[in-house]
């Protein structure tokens, strides 16, 4: 069965449909798999997440569960696109993020507010500006992060920073229920007052960025935006979020095992294509003050799956069998010296590895009969051909679980060493626990 627009509703995810068409009117059909459109939605406008998948895709998987959906699992809960429609639909919903940023802003999507309160505690971190020594906060963070940076370069004007770092005390002082929300703003607004462009593999300098001129009136003026947007969409949707939201922050690895029973999963995890999640949204963590030193960096590096090679550590290999991964991790073994990085083949190895133990915890946490939905990419590496969602299937299949279907989503594109052509697919791959 595939995924279609025009999946039969569960009776409870029916009940919410009318509040959850609401909130999607603006998207209009869009794409199941991408988040094309459905960023612009509320909530979804509050931080631009590339790799979100659409909220109809989660509301599609939780339909094809066939049965009422009391709680769902999400055990990589990135910009939380399935704890949200959970959220709306009065669908418990457990989440897991190793991204504290990321946590927060889980969090603040799915929270309901009193909007007297929180308006209050807005003005009040709207009013806070620098004051002396207020740069101190960033000293251990890397040398390039504030002017006068190294050789040269910096990523923020020390107007900026002292700005920035003024709000995010101020946001330390303020209800701990809305500290969340607050944070997300000013995460928000961070690339566009700074002077680096940042994409999957990581940030450049903007052309031209010693000569543009980005001033603390700037960060005001965009945290004023930023949180007037929110703010409407807090009065326009949160007394209809329903279902309960647990954010979890930690490592998937550990933390799935603790959720306990749950009706279904629906997760996204990271895909095996080297990129460092964790340096993507490296503004974000050390200019909100969630990392303040080297040791805190690595704590996090650590705690993330093996998606990457960017952190030398112990590997490991998974016990199931799959003949689709023997094959590609044999051909990439015999193509080592075509390989930009010599830990690929180690990084892969405990990539699966780590998928297959949170799959082992899921099927241990989601009742008989309910579905386990992975969404996931494959990669290439010297022109071979990783199929993640293929190994995963037959390792799933391997523990005892029970594909339901294994489809396609979407085509994406080669890496632009590789051609840049579309030669990959991301994949829906359904169990049945």
């Amino acid at each position: 069965m595939a995924l279609s627009e025009h999946s039969t509703f569960s009776p409870n995810v029916l009940m919410g449909a009318p509040v959850l068409q609401n909130w999607l009117f603006p998207h209009g059909s869009g794409s199941l798999s991408s988040n094309v459109g459905a960023a612009d939605l509320a909530y979804q406008r509050w931080f631009r997440f590339k790799e979100a998948y659409s909220p109809r895709l989660v509301m599609n998987a939780l339909a094809e569960n066939g049965r009422p959906v009391g709680r769902c699992i999400d055990p990589t809960g990135g910009s939380g696109t399935t704890a949200l429609v959970c959220s709306f639909l009065g669908i418990d919903c457990d989440t897991v993020e190793v991204n504290p940023f990321m946590a927060d802003l889980i969090a603040a999507k799915t929270r309901r507010y009193d909007t007297a309160t929180l308006s209050t505690d807005i003005a009040a971190v709207l009013a806070a500006r620098p004051k002396e020594g207020c740069l101190a906060r960033y000293e251990h963070a890397p040398s390039t992060l504030v002017q006068p940076g190294e050789n040269g370069r910096w990523v923020f004007n020390a107007s900026v920073a002292a700005q920035v770092g003024a709000f995010a005390d101020a946001i330390d002082r303020v209800d701990q229920a809305h500290r969340p929300f607050l944070r997300v703003m000013l995460g928000s607004v961070l690339r566009d007052v700074s002077n680096v462009i940042v994409s999957g593999k990581g940030r450049k300098y903007r052309r031209g960025w010693d000569r543009r001129i980005v001033t603390a009136t700037a960060v005001v003026d965009r945290l004023r935006d930023a949180c007037r947007d929110g703010y409407s969409d807090v009065v326009r949707f949160s007394d209809r979020l329903r279902g309960r939201v647990s954010v979890y922050h930690g490592d998937a690895r550990v933390r799935t095992a603790e959720l306990g029973p749950a009706d279904c999963a629906i997760f996204s995890p990271p895909y095996p294509n080297s990129f460092d999640y964790t340096d993507i949204y490296n503004l974000e963590l050390w200019m909100l003050g969630y990392l303040r030193s080297s040791q805190d960096n690595r704590a996090l590096r650590l705690a993330t799956m093996h998606s990457h090679v960017q952190l030398n550590r112990e590997g490991r290999a998974p016990t199931g069998a799959s003949a689709e991964f023997d094959v590609a991790l044999g051909a990439i073994e015999g193509s080592r010296a075509k390989l930009w990085h010599r830990g690929i083949p180690s990084m892969l190895r405990s990539y699966f590895a780590d998928m297959e133990g949170i799959m082992s915890d899921l099927a241990e946490s989601i009742r008989p009969g309910g579905l386990i939905t992975v969404i996931v990419g494959g990669s290439s590496y010297a022109g071979i051909a990783v199929n993640a969602p293929k190994i995963i299937a037959e390792l799933g299949c391997d523990m005892g679980l029970t594909l339901v279907r294994h489809s396609p989503l979407r085509a994406m594109r080669l890496s632009a060493q590789q051609g840049g052509q579309f030669g990959l697919s991301e994949d829906a791959v359904v169990f049945a626990c």
